[in-house]
């Protein structure tokens, strides 16, 4: 069946969050005395929940508070530190212009989401933004996408969810939909491949080929 709405994952995939994440982090390292994350330790905090990131880290006890001090940052340099990626605004308007629908989903908080799709131009597009702190569970967990695809009136046989993770692939898996991955330099692709997408795409712009 034809792809009419897509769920699109926020960052590594609409935006390029990392610069601001990985300073966020080591801010946190040093508000509470831990040691600072190696490179490959920032990678792996892209996609979970902060509070899942640090109980990984840290353990449970320390997770809460965490991400009190990682979001404290965050709300300094959340702009400062995301750049809108490649190609992502011209597909997303010729998109619409085709009449496909779009959703955000995403496991960032729902707040610093919305305000970073309005701040680069992309809020317009999204039906519906779910994100962390809205009473969902995580992705995978395929929630937050079902939810977005009944508020979108769509079925997920016609839907796809755009990504850049192995938990996005998981999330799409779970909820019945498309998984269609493009990575970031920040992602690993092995990673990804283990969980067989139904498409990996070279860049952004490829998604039009299959709408």
């Amino acid at each position: 069946m034809p792809v009419r709405a897509i769920l699109f994952d926020h960052d590594g995939t609409l935006v390029d969050s990392y610069p601001g994440i990985a300073r966020c982090l080591r801010l946190t390292c040093r508000d509470l005395g831990r040691p600072e994350m190696t490179e490959e330790e920032v990678r792996a905090s892209i996609g979970p929940t902060l509070e899942d990131r640090f109980a990984q880290l840290w353990g449970s006890a320390m997770a809460g508070e965490a991400a009190r001090v990682y979001r404290s940052h965050y709300a300094v340099h959340f702009l400062t530190g995301t750049r809108l990626l490649d190609g992502v605004k011209p597909t997303l308007e010729a998109l619409a212009a085709r009449g496909i629908l779009m959703a955000c989903v995403t496991n960032k908080s729902h707040d610093y989401c919305v305000r970073q799709l309005q701040h680069f131009g992309l809020l317009e597009w999204m039906k519906v933004v779910y994100g962390n702190l809205q009473g969902f569970p995580p992705k995978p967990d395929p929630a937050m996408a079902l939810a977005a695809l009944e508020a979108l009136g769509v079925p997920p046989g016609e839907a796809a969810l755009v990504g850049d993770t192995a938990i996005d692939v998981r999330t799409a898996r779970a909820a019945g939909v498309q998984a269609w991955v493009v990575p970031s330099e920040y992602t690993s692709r092995e990673a990804i491949e283990r969980e067989h997408p139904h498409k990996m795409l070279e860049n952004f712009e490829k998604i039009l080929q299959y709408i």
